[in-house]
């Protein structure tokens, strides 16, 4: 008749020693051995700390109405300009009659409450006799992450073109994109202000050109947002007026973020417990050579052979 397994348990034998021995002495190490050298492997391994973590998010950006048109002439002192810049600006301003009409719309394709796609719509009036040259548009944008690691500031997204021939019009389709050149902090519940103030900040009595201030400040900040042109068409042609049209998409952008101290254990330990467990199967196998083999001092404490209690064999 054949047998088959029905159950069945481990006989645990046990080594014991005096605290201060041979045997303590290499039990001890190989333990130390076991928690330290799996921490050095994956530390020089590299990638053992998280020190940069990334996360995709479409922003939520919005237009406060302020920005800044210059467009230069085949006469550099007298360029069109115009522009709403909340009262900073408006005594630089040149020719600001020419600007005939200004539109801007945003429209949330998707449904998720958040702009999809900023279009703007200039209308200008080309005074007689006159030839453009060059187009520079700023646009004052209201920029917010809110998922991950909250952000609010002010950002810019810049259109610039220049002309081999008299233009008429010109479109311009283009992607928002976010550039930053540190990691953002990442504080939970607290939001990033740094760069949530105006850009239009220009001291009157400084004689440095009004737009190149606002440029060379931007370009200092650390983090930035700026256009990236899929496409652009002009067209050629004295008609007396010109339209430009600016259509801006906003798409999900990835940000680079520093991890908190939570993040990083959890990004650590299973390299490391993974390695610990490699090494306690290796030591395990090199304590009972040892033990079994009497290369150290210790009692062996057998569960079966207890004819008055404990029986212990000393090595």
């Amino acid at each position: 008749m054949d047998l088959y397994k029905l159950f069945s348990y481990n006989v645990e034998v046990q080594y014991v020693s005096c605290l201060i021995s041979k045997a303590t002495f290499f039990t001890l190490t190989t333990t130390l051995l076991n928690l330290i050298l799996p921490f050095i492997i994956a530390y020089r391994g590299r990638g053992f700390w998280l020190r940069s973590h990334s996360f995709n998010e479409q922003p939520e950006i919005h237009f406060p109405y302020e920005y800044l048109l210059v467009v230069e002439t085949d006469d550099p002192s007298k360029p069109l300009e115009c522009g709403d810049t909340n009262g900073k600006y408006e005594h630089f301003l040149k020719n600001e009659e020419n600007c005939l009409e200004f539109q801007v719309q945003e429209y949330d394709l998707n449904g998720d409450q958040k702009p999809d796609l900023l279009d703007f719509k200039f209308i200008l009036e080309i005074p007689e006799g006159r030839t453009i040259k060059s187009i520079m548009i700023v646009f004052i944008l209201d920029f917010q992450l809110q998922s991950v690691c909250p952000l609010h500031m002010q950002s810019l997204a810049l259109v610039n073109k220049e002309f081999a021939t008299p233009p008429s019009g010109f479109k311009y389709f283009g992607d928002l994109q976010f550039y930053q050149i540190s990691h953002l902090p990442c504080k939970q519940n607290v939001i990033h202000t740094k760069y949530n103030n105006s850009l239009f900040n220009f001291d009157k009595s400084n004689n440095e050109n009004a737009l190149d201030y606002i440029l060379e400040n931007y370009f200092v900040r650390e983090v930035t947002t700026h256009t990236k042109t899929l496409f652009s068409r002009s067209q050629n042609g004295h008609a007396g007026l010109m339209q430009i049209q600016i259509s801006l998409r906003v798409p999900e952008m990835e940000i680079k973020y520093l991890p908190s101290l939570m993040e990083e254990l959890k990004w650590a330990w299973p390299q490391y417990l993974s390695l610990v467990i490699i090494f306690y199967w290796i030591f395990d196998k090199i304590k009972r050579f040892v033990f079994q083999n009497r290369l150290v001092m210790a009692w062996e404490i057998t569960p079966w052979k207890k004819p008055q209690g404990v029986t212990r064999k000393k090595y």
